[in-house]
């Protein structure tokens, strides 16, 4: 049986560390070992991180003297595991009821292969309201990061959904090129480089995962329009890197990022309200690098652009009459399970999906 390390980077959130802390715990696996690194912390993750050591069997404490910056913590973090697999969680998520087990089963079916993706449930940023269940490929394995990257790429994106072996992703990282990214997507890259021409990957469709929104640090630091930016000059310089000499993957990977990963991104900006000014900037900018992509002037600009109140009112009648919106599998998925007594409360009506979602455009309006 293949041995699994779940990786922890931190920064400053030590009541979220403490609850990822005892989800790990609670899945009742001691044979998982769990490796923090604290970024130089000025709170008291540290010592909350230290206080976990005599409860968890297998435990490493990393303790930056520095904050030394997300991608070489990442790095840190990975470098100090020792099991086949890693598992990059962040600090804010937690793990769902059964997750590593899911993660486990599915590393035992597939021998050799070269990482997961895994099933996603959406709360609020306090953890406890389902606000959307994240659309998923069917649990499947794909070959080769082309078409990989083709498929799957905005999910790729959600560090915490992610598997990877230990020793792929160690020599990946080891490239000059991705020691040289400094767009905070450098795990993206990695993954591909990992996965190459003919490595097998692997889709969990099940939840393993839970995603805490509304708890950006960067957007809060940066702003909605620069955190967009990041992210299209992010995933750019990574299909320009993996698929430089195969067209057709790179504009797969480009037209699967903007369908999902960006046009989320729109639809978030204008339903909560951002400046109409800011958004047109936003708007030449995405004009500046999507203008071939038909689903730019079709779509895009023209939710960028909307009146907040009527994308709000066609993304409420969405949510409560598809039932392939992300509310509805969310409502599906909370009847299925035990409600409370596994610390889920119902999904409310008006709940505000995270900005982060998968599947085709009609699946935007959550």
């Amino acid at each position: 049986m293949p041995t699994l390390s779940i990786c922890i980077p931190t920064y400053n959130r030590s009541h979220c560390l403490a609850e990822l802390l005892d989800s790990i715990i609670a899945q009742d696996m001691p044979q998982i070992e769990v490796v923090v690194s604290d970024d130089g912390s000025p709170d008291d993750t540290a010592a909350l991180a230290r206080s976990y050591g005599g409860r968890i069997a297998r435990f490493t404490l990393l303790c930056q003297p520095v904050n030394i910056g997300v991608d070489r913590n990442i790095r840190a973090v990975t470098e100090a595991a020792t099991g086949d697999y890693i598992w990059l969680i962040g600090d804010d998520d937690r793990l769902e009821p059964g997750g590593a087990r899911r993660v486990m089963d599915a590393l035992e079916r597939w021998p050799g292969v070269v990482g997961l993706t895994l099933g996603v449930v959406d709360y609020d940023v306090t953890l406890r309201h389902v606000t959307g269940l994240r659309a998923m490929p069917r649990t499947q394995r794909i070959e080769g990061a082309a078409a990989v990257f083709s498929r799957s790429a905005h999910l790729l994106g959600y560090i915490s959904g992610t598997v990877v072996d230990r020793r792929k992703w160690n020599a990946a990282s080891a490239d000059p090129s991705a020691r040289a990214m400094k767009n905070l997507y450098s795990p993206v890259y990695i993954l591909g480089r990992a996965i190459g021409a003919t490595g097998t990957w692997g889709i969990v469709n099940e939840p393993c995962i839970g995603f805490r929104s509304g708890n950006d640090q960067l957007k809060r630091r940066v702003g909605w329009l620069e955190r967009l930016k990041i992210d299209v000059r992010a995933y750019d310089e990574i299909a320009d890197l993996l698929f430089a000499d195969d067209r057709a993957a790179h504009r797969a990977m480009c037209k699967r990022v903007f369908d999902t990963h960006i046009l989320a991104r729109i639809v978030n900006a204008t339903t909560s309200g951002e400046d109409s000014g800011e958004r047109l900037k936003a708007a030449t900018y995405l004009i500046g690098r999507y203008a071939a992509m038909p689903r730019l002037w079709l779509l895009g600009l023209p939710m960028l652009l909307a009146p907040a109140i009527m994308l709000r009112a066609v993304r409420s009648a969405y949510r409560r009459m598809a039932g392939s919106s992300g509310t509805a599998r969310a409502r599906r998925f909370v009847s299925a399970e035990t409600g409370p007594a596994a610390g889920r409360v119902p999904l409310q009506h008006g709940s505000n999906p995270p900005p982060r979602r998968s599947g085709r455009m009609q699946r935007q309006f959550h």
